[in-house]
């Protein structure tokens, strides 16, 4: 897509000349947008939107289809919205194919899932996940009932997990 200097000013670039931005609006990253260097960040941010899109059955904004002004707009400087809250807003057939109603789903994927997401789709890159595996280990720490790392370092929310995964032993 052709973007103006106007345009990439508004996504926060610079400059006077046409450029030309090959991607694909929905999954690109901040950085994408602005024309600055990729990296892991980069891929992360997009496995980030792919996440939640598996997780909530949505996007975590609404992006135009082509690149424009706005959809450079929306990618820098609008809040993904949590997989927990769009998922609340599945209709109910949709959520039935998930085997689980919407309020349900939104349920089981507040907290730790919703934290996740949130770190995967930060704006800055320093602040994502440092690679692939470090996201990978966080699903994973959440499946097995773990504290994440994306979420809240607070004793209560690290009690309350080892209370879960030693249910046996506070009876």
């Amino acid at each position: 897509a052709k973007a103006r200097a106007a345009d990439a000013a508004a996504a926060g670039g610079v400059g006077d000349a046409t450029m030309t931005i090959a991607l694909t609006p929905r999954y690109a990253s901040p950085e994408q947008v602005r024309g600055e260097r990729m990296t892991t960040a980069t891929d992360i941010y997009s496995l980030g939107v792919l996440l939640h899109e598996l997780l909530a059955a949505g996007p975590p904004y609404e992006v135009p289809r082509q690149f424009t002004p706005e959809a450079a707009r929306v990618i820098c400087e609008g809040e993904p919205e949590r997989p927990s809250r769009v998922a609340a807003r599945l209709d109910v057939a949709t959520a039935a194919r998930r085997g689980s109603t919407p309020a349900r789903l939104a349920q089981r994927l507040g907290g730790d899932l919703d934290e996740i997401g949130r770190k995967a789709l930060q704006k800055e890159p320093a602040r994502r996940y440092a690679s692939v595996d470090e996201l990978a280990a966080d699903i994973r720490r959440h499946l097995d009932g773990l504290p994440v790392l994306a979420a809240p370092d607070r004793l209560g929310y690290r009690a309350r997990k080892f209370l879960r995964r030693h249910r046996v032993l506070t009876l």
